[in-house]
Order: C-alpha cells, then structure tokens, then sequence
C-alpha cells in the first residue's frame, strides 16, 4: 500500500514540472507565445492551491478511498486528454483539472500514511512519500523531455495519464476503506483547523517554506547563466545533483525522526541553514563551485525540513486529518506563485541579490514562527 502512495505522489509531482521542457515543443505545434504558454505551470499549481482548500474537508466527510479514486480519475482523463488539445484554452481548461485530481489525491495520500502508520514510524514513511514527490524534479524533466523528442509533445501526457488509469485499479484493490471521521460541513472542518493554533502556524510556515524553495527555484537557471554564462546542459546536471541531495535530505529526515528527537528544534536549524544557504548563493557570483555546494545545502535541507513539516500535520486532529493536510497542500502552492512571481518581479527590477534577501527574511520568519510551536 505504501508503494502505491509513493507511486501516486510521484505522478503527482511528475504531472506538475512535466510541462516545463515541453515549452518550445507546444508553442511551435499550436503557435502559441512561448512566454504565454508558461501559465499551463501556473495554472495546474493554482488550481491545485484553490481546490486543496475544500478537497481534504469532503475526503474527512465523505470518505478517503473514494475521494483517492476520485481525484485518481479526473487526474488521469484530464492530463490524457492534455495530450488531444489543440488550442491554448482547452490545454488550461484541463491543466486545471488535473491540478483538481492532483488535489484530492496528494492530500488524501499524506492522511492514509497517518491513518495507517504508527507515530514511531509516520516521519520515516512520510519521507519516503515526500521523496516520492520530489523525484521528479530530479528524472521527471529529462524524462518529460526525451519523450517528446522520440515521439512528441503529447506523448508524456499520454504516458501519464495511462499510468494513472492503471493506478485507479491498482489502488481501488489495495487500498482498504476508512471509517468517516467527520459528519461536519467542509466549513466547519476548515474553522476546526484552523482554529488549532499548531496547524495554523504550520500553515503560515509551509507558506514562507515552499514560497522560498520556488522563489529560488524559479530563477536558478538565469542565475548560473548571467552569473557564470552556463550551458543548459551544464545547468540541468547541477540541478539534478541539488535534485538528489533533495531526496537524499527527504529520506534521511524520516530516519532521524524514528528516533526520538524533537521536530521543533530539527525544523529550526534546518529553515536557519536554508536562510544562511540561499543568501550566501546569492550574493556569490565568482565561485561556481561555492554556488553549486550552496545550492546542494539548501536542497537537501530544504527536502529535510518540508517532510518534518507534513509530519507535524499529520500528528494533528485525527479526524480532520485530511482537511489539515489538504490546506498544508494548499498553502504550499499558493507560497510557491506569491513568492515566485516575487522573486521574478525583484531580479528584473533589482539583482537576485534582492531575492536572496527575500528568501532570507522569508525563512527567518519560518524560523520565528517555529519557535511557537509545540515540541512534538
């Protein structure tokens, strides 16, 4: 069953970035404004943000396994159907699908691991979860892109959706049925969660936390172009190493939470080493190798942390579980376009200076906001 979540989180993250090397190949076949075509990124995260306010309060209501094998198949018609798309609308229209499926599956995953695990080994399944999710920065981009380039752009779609099919069958036999543990309307779910001062500041910290990580993210690739003139590929193979010290951070995070550490004072240090991280890149611009060693850090502790952070929420209300980890979800990506489209907004008006800075304060307040948590 674990596998089966990992798998589900991974087409879940892979359907997210799967649209980034295929940018040239869909502006050129529907003659579309390559700066235009970007939105189809934006589109499936804001959907996904907008949707995950509600979708984990219907899964506590309604039940998990159907709400997983709902958001299952909308999310694998909507990105094969991606694939047929001849035109800039209709391929939002169901990239905004997609990120509704994506909504009810990745929320609904993160609650059956705490319905299922025991609290000693939540942290270390969590983080292979977690992983599971970040991999596809990692492969998912140069797999997106070597499929498009044997076949074309519509294959990946194509390819996800199928194995996303497979996994509605997959799952509908593995996964068990869950009790209902609320008979309360979605708005009052959310008002519970909210109202728990420990998830409320986790959310506020997920925000800032996830909003840094894209903040940076976003831009990393003109940084080591104008800074140190890179190639593409000399970029892509920085990333992907910064992309395996994210899994290696994500996995080694849940080992170390086995063991009987508090996850306030590990969260702290590691959004303090992702602060020091990011400012200190940023401000380089004569050491490559300072850079690249910079940004493996702040990868692998930035993964660290995020999965101490879904850890926590999941340890919340059991039965809000869901609603907690959907909002978690939700406030991720509304961190990751807010801060994104700051960042951006910075570097063309001031240097990445300004957005080292940015991220810098932006950690700082997760650190602060970390300090007021409950040692758990």
């Amino acid at each position: 069953m674990i596998t089966v979540l990992c798998v589900l989180s991974f087409l879940v993250g892979f359907d997210l970035i799967v649209t980034v090397p295929m940018l040239p190949a869909i502006s050129e076949s529907l003659n579309i404004n390559m700066e235009i075509s970007g939105i189809l990124f934006t589109s499936y995260a804001l959907a996904y943000a907008l949707f995950g306010l509600v979708t984990g309060s219907i899964s506590d209501r309604v039940g998990k396994k159907k709400i997983l094998l709902a958001g299952i198949g909308v999310f694998s018609i909507a990105t094969f159907v991606t694939g047929l798309s001849n035109s800039l609308f209709v391929l939002i229209v169901f990239r905004v699908l997609a990120g509704l499926g994506a909504a009810f599956i990745q929320p609904t995953v993160y609650s059956i691991v705490g319905e299922v695990v025991a609290y000693e080994q939540r942290g270390k399944v969590m983080g292979s979860v977690t992983a599971a999710l970040i991999v596809p920065t990692v492969i998912g981009i140069p797999i997106a892109g070597f499929i498009t380039d044997l076949f074309n752009w519509r294959a990946p779609f194509f390819t996800i959706g199928i194995i996303g099919v497979v996994m509605l069958f997959v799952a509908g036999t593995l996964i068990p049925r869950f009790e209902l543990t609320s008979s309360s309307s979605v708005v009052k779910m959310i008002k519970k969660a909210l109202s728990n001062r420990t998830v409320a500041l986790t959310l506020l910290i997920s925000f800032m936390y996830y909003g840094g990580l894209e903040a940076i993210f976003s831009i990393i690739g003109v940084y080591y172009n104008q800074y140190y003139n890179l190639s593409a590929s000399f970029i892509g193979g920085i990333l992907l190493f910064a992309g395996f010290a994210s899994v290696l951070g994500s996995i080694i995070s849940g080992k170390v939470m086995g063991k009987p550490h508090n996850k306030k004072r590990l969260l702290l240090a590691v959004s303090m080493v992702s602060l020091f991280s990011i400012l200190f890149l940023t401000i380089n611009d004569q050491l490559l190798y300072v850079s690249i060693l910079l940004n493996i850090i702040w990868s692998f502790s930035y993964a660290f942390g995020q999965n101490i952070i879904n850890t926590y929420m999941s340890n919340q209300n059991d039965q809000i579980r869901t609603t907690v980890m959907s909002l978690n979800s939700s406030a991720m990506y509304f961190g990751a376009t807010v801060l994104s489209l700051t960042s951006l907004t910075l570097l063309n008006i001031y240097s990445f200076m300004a957005v080292g800075i940015l991220c810098a304060v932006v950690y700082l307040v997760s650190a602060l906001l970390t300090f007021k948590l409950q040692a758990r």
